[in-house]
């Protein structure tokens, strides 16, 4: 994808919105305006399937902990820049 041409796809209306999830560079630069376009979802590059119900209960022992008030478990670093 290039990024520009991505960028006034969505500026202008033709794409709707953009889910990425693999760049040329990993991890993204943190001045890449992909960040912060409110077309743009990104998400951690993920080199495995999932099993649904492994993250089912992954996601419920979250919403646990969460609302428990604790630390969620696998957080994303953003100080690693991803």
């Amino acid at each position: 994808v290039v990024t520009a041409d991505l960028i006034a796809a969505l500026d202008s209306g033709q794409v709707g919105h953009a889910v990425l999830d693999v760049f040329p560079h990993e991890p993204l630069p943190q001045h890449d305006p992909l960040w912060q376009h409110p077309g743009v979802t990104i998400t951690p590059h993920v080199a495995a399937p999932t099993d649904p119900h492994s993250a089912a209960r992954a996601i419920a022992a979250n919403i646990a902990r969460w609302r428990a008030g604790q630390p969620l478990a696998g957080v994303v670093d953003r100080a690693a820049g991803y």
